[in-house]
């Protein structure tokens, strides 16, 4: 799907630094879901499924179906949820369609959660943190989207943390984090942040870092909407997460290699005990 997406936008990529920023945004966001999971992007042969939920229970259910990012979750979701020690699990993506797959997953292993994004407000949104937080909840996991969960909740009585993927703001995946070190957690927190190796994932995540040290070690103004990390030098109006020049870089980034490669080589993710 990354050849298919690199293959059909060539034209606009070989304008280099000549391109559209919003072009290349859009371009960039695609990878960003092929990185989570094909179903997230329209495929060459959209005539798959006939269906959402057939499309749902085909992805979780069908190994030749799950990519690596929910390979790697799947394994170590099962491993955490037979550990004896217990682990609840909070699990933050940007994107609801990405939690929509990860419910169906865990509807289909029957493990018990709660979720969180957007759309649920108010009362259902109290009731959804009062049910994980109970004394004695069976509650296994939390499925929550990066900026919906990132502010405002406690949810110390979760030991671990994954970031299912990375946010443009390195900034509001550690308030995603600070969620489960708040008072009164009593565990140590283990935190696991997914990348995909040779993806524009790898190479926005560095480029994040590197913009966050800068931050430390200089005084610079942040863009308070959350949405874009501002480059040294840039303005308060910049209103792109990188220029264009960081953009054409990005979206360049693995490619050669992964062209080099013959297709159908990966092999499955595994998980370290």
């Amino acid at each position: 799907y990354r050849r298919w997406i690199l293959t059909r936008n060539y034209k606009a990529l070989s304008k280099g630094s000549k391109g559209s920023t919003s072009g290349f945004l859009n371009i960039m966001m695609e990878l960003k879901k092929c990185c989570n999971h094909c179903y997230l992007i329209k495929p060459p042969d959209d005539n798959e499924f006939y269906n959402k939920q057939e499309a749902l229970q085909v992805i979780v259910r069908h190994p030749n179906k799950i990519p690596f990012a929910l390979s790697y979750l799947r394994n170590l979701i099962d491993r955490l949820f037979n550990a004896a020690r217990g682990n609840r699990v909070l699990i933050f993506s940007q994107m609801v369609r990405m939690l929509d797959i990860l419910a169906e997953y865990l509807k289909y292993r029957q493990f018990p959660f709660q979720r969180l994004d957007g759309s649920i407000k108010g009362e259902l949104r109290k009731q959804a943190l009062d049910h994980f937080n109970a004394e004695g909840s069976e509650d296994f996991c939390f499925l929550l989207s990066t900026r919906a969960g990132g502010l405002g909740i406690n949810l110390a009585s979760a030991d671990t943390v994954v970031i299912f993927d990375s946010d443009w703001n390195p900034q509001n995946d550690l308030q995603a984090q600070a969620r489960a070190h708040r008072i009164g957690q009593k565990k140590q927190v283990n935190i696991y942040r997914l990348v995909t190796k040779g993806s524009v994932e790898e190479d926005i995540l560095e480029r994040a870092k590197k913009k966050m040290v800068l931050d430390h070690l200089v005084i610079q103004r942040m863009d308070t909407t959350g949405k874009t990390v501002l480059h040294t030098g840039s303005t308060p109006s910049s209103s792109t997460p990188f220029n264009k020049e960081e953009l054409s870089a990005i979206l360049k980034f693995g490619a050669e290699e992964l062209f080099k490669e013959p297709e159908g080589e990966e092999q499955e993710p595994q998980v370290s005990s």
